[in-house]
């Protein structure tokens, strides 16, 4: 079988030495066959098969969906010489995500267990918002003229912010390459038509930022966090190229075969990389308003970073050396706005909010917010008083005055309604110029979106001249008003089922109650944990007016459940159910039999007794029937709540259950759904109250 050579770099002991091949995976760059083929790398590595040369024998054993990413003569190639993995990068060399990416490829590829199967290819992707990427690529490709483009590649990944003419042609020298040809190379852009073909391709094959690369033809978003998951991503590669070796393919037709049978083009980014639904569209710029909010940077910066966060958030705590970061590094371009999203689950999140806002009225907002966050264990009513008396300048009666001031609830209010108009549930969220970023990201993450965002909006303020001081406020006028979502499901769906509750632990008014609510849940599940919370609560508030009924719910995954729950059941027979049930919920990890042999005691309960009830078969075939009847009431997940007969899946928060018991006191959904259809009838539509936020899928127990 006639074979095509490519070029290849071979790891050696002493250094990594490059000789230009022909041929390609495609059909790209034949022209060059003979002269190339007569190098001593080629007869050293056999070269690459190319897709004319294998049939179609083995397409249906290719899995996955997979791209014809190919490369040839031109491109910069080290690794295996006939691999079975071929990892394709795109890159940029002022982008610090493809500096770490390199390092773990380059350790990747000097690991005796993958040295001998892994082939990486670089193609060449500099970002339009680093100004002298391109001039990195040119030098890059014009050193490797003179063999030396990995040595090239190096220094330039070293040197990420020292990219100018005069800085590669400093590079080059300290390489000892013909200067005369590299300037002239440079002068005459000869590798710039190469660059954009590196990018037209990436482009063709969804690649948007980098790193993007390519195992096997299979794309991959983003670089792995560590070497491990490159590793492992690379061990699945490898065991699929094996087992194609099995069914008939020589090794060196690997990556042939798996371009034969890939995609020639991609119409759109795979699921993976689309925004999903109810979520904001990182590509995206939202118009987030600043709204007079607590800030710092300065009013003219040209990137405004707005910031939704909770005081009890330890994610929101994580974070805060980054903002201290982007502080630093950008102090005349860049202003962080914080608003407030405290969550429901924390219950200190909104008196700490209050009390960071009563000092914002002061001009004393940063240094409370330094406070509560140093302090988020701390975070009492007591606690908030001594933080304030801490803050040099500020006038404590006029705190604790503005802290009493209803307008602070209403602020906190309405940055809540921002952040839910706006796709964001969770704490930290963050949008830059109206870019979301998720979760206590690190400073790389951020400075990626805000140089990016920097060009932008330069750009925007030569052309379109807005007073700087306005420039945000200008900008956001052409960015998305709200997030494009479908409407939320409701809370509880509209099915009435018959509960029974004959013989189950109740609590509240179990005589006449207007809402009866009946828990399917598990002690080892810390959503139910939440959950029960949320019930608690809703005894408090709601009084007399709901009846809880208890049912238990151990999923199978949960191994000390079962028991847990068995003795729930032997300590309700001596009528201490709930004060069992606070028990167990309190510490998961007590559930052998001594553990609850003290529960027990500590509650006063007669032992042997419940000993006896805890073992006796009754018990345990109680447990079945509960799960058995929550299963009948299609309830199909921990934890889930029959209030009045309707389902409610998962740890809601308090104010979605609140909506579905003011609906029910007020007639139930179907009283809602008349109201509606007489307002259609007569042309018209009822008041609504604003529906609650889409709550989050409960996320498996663990």
């Amino acid at each position: 079988m006639k074979r095509i050579s490519l070029p290849v770099f071979l790891v050696s002991a002493l250094a990594l030495a490059a000789s230009p091949l022909t041929g390609c995976t495609g059909n790209r760059g034949g022209k060059k066959e003979e002269a190339a083929a007569a190098g001593p790398a080629a007869a050293a590595s056999g070269g690459l098969v190319t897709m004319d040369q294998v049939d179609d024998s083995l397409n249906a054993k290719i899995q996955g969906e997979r791209f014809r990413v190919t490369y040839g003569d031109k491109d910069q190639v080290k690794g295996a010489a006939d691999p079975l993995v071929t990892i394709i990068e795109f890159s940029d060399f002022q982008c610090p995500f493809c500096s770490k990416f390199t390092d773990m490829l380059n350790e990747l590829i000097k690991d005796p267990a993958y040295a001998n199967d892994v082939r990486v290819v670089f193609k060449q992707y500099p970002l339009p918002m680093h100004k002298d990427a391109a001039m990195g690529s040119e030098a890059a490709l014009a050193a490797g003229e003179q063999g030396k483009f990995w040595e090239m590649h190096d220094i330039l990944f070293k040197n990420q912010k020292a990219m100018t003419r005069a800085d590669v042609e400093k590079y080059a020298e300290e390489l000892k390459l013909d200067m005369a040809k590299f300037k002239a190379t440079l002068d005459a852009k000869t590798y710039q038509a190469q660059v954009n073909e590196d990018l037209a391709l990436g482009k063709k094959f969804g690649v948007r930022g980098t790193p993007s690369f390519f195992i096997n033809g299979k794309w991959q978003r983003g670089a792995p966090r560590t070497i491990d998951g490159l590793k492992k991503l690379v061990d699945e590669e490898k065991a699929a190229a094996e087992q194609l070796v099995k069914d008939g393919s020589k090794r060196s037709e690997i990556y042939a075969r798996i371009m034969k049978a890939a995609k020639d083009e991609r119409k759109e980014p795979p699921p993976e990389n689309k925004p999903k639904v109810g979520e904001p569209d990182p590509a995206a710029n939202y118009a987030v308003p600043a709204d007079n909010r607590p800030a710092f940077g300065p009013a003219d910066a040209l990137v405004t970073v707005i910031e939704f966060s909770d005081f009890q958030c330890p994610f929101c705590n994580r974070v805060t050396p980054t903002l201290k970061q982007i502080k630093e590094k950008y102090p005349n371009d860049v202003r962080v706005v914080f608003r407030q999203l405290p969550l429901g689950f924390h219950d200190r999140a909104r008196p700490a909010a209050k009390a960071s806002l009563a000092a914002g009225q002061q001009g004393k907002f940063w240094e409370m917010h330094d406070l509560l966050f140093a302090n988020q264990k701390a975070l009492s009513d007591a606690d908030f008083e001594g933080y304030a008396r801490q803050i040099a300048g500020l006038n404590f009666d006029q705190w604790k005055k503005d802290l009493a001031d209803p307008k602070l609830e209403q602020m906190i209010k309405e940055d809540e309604q921002t952040a839910q108009k706006f796709g964001s549930n969770g704490t930290p969220a963050f949008y830059v110029n109206g870019r979301h970023l998720s979760g206590a990201q690190p400073f790389e993450a951020f400075q990626k979106l805000i140089d990016e965002e920097k060009v932008k909006a330069e750009k925007f303020l030569a052309e379109k001249k807005p007073a700087k001081d306005k420039l945000y406020e200008e900008m956001i006028k052409g960015f998305e008003t709200e997030l494009k979502i479908p409407p939320a499901p409701p809370p509880a769906d509209f099915k009435r089922r018959e509960v029974a509750t004959k013989g189950l632990a109740g609590k509240g008014n179990l005589k006449n109650p207007k809402i009866t609510i009946v828990e399917c849940s598990d002690f080892d599940c810390p959503f139910c944990k939440r959950g029960a919370d949320t019930v608690a609560q809703i005894v408090k508030d709601y009084g007399d007016k709901v009846a809880i009924y208890f049912r238990n719910y151990p999923l199978p995954m949960h191994k000390m459940a079962e028991p847990a729950h068995r003795a729930g059941v032997a300590a309700q027979n001596q009528g201490k159910f709930w004060e069992m049930h606070d028990l167990l919920f309190a510490d998961k990890t007590k559930r052998s039999d001594e553990d609850f042999k003290a529960f027990a005691t500590q509650l006063g309960l007669d032992l042997v007794k419940f000993e006896r009830d805890y073992n006796d078969a009754g018990t345990a075939q109680r447990v079945k029937d509960d799960m058995a009847e929550c299963g009948k009431m299609e309830v199909r997940g921990a934890p889930g709540f029959l209030i009045n007969g309707r389902l409610m899946s998962g740890a809601q928060p308090i104010e979605r259950f609140k909506s579905v018991l003011e609906e029910e006191l007020n007639g139930g959904f179907e009283a809602t759904q008349k109201k509606e259809k007489d307002a259609a009838a007569k042309g018209g539509a009822p008041a609504k109250a604003p529906t609650p936020a889409p709550a989050p899928a409960p996320a498996p127990a663990k």
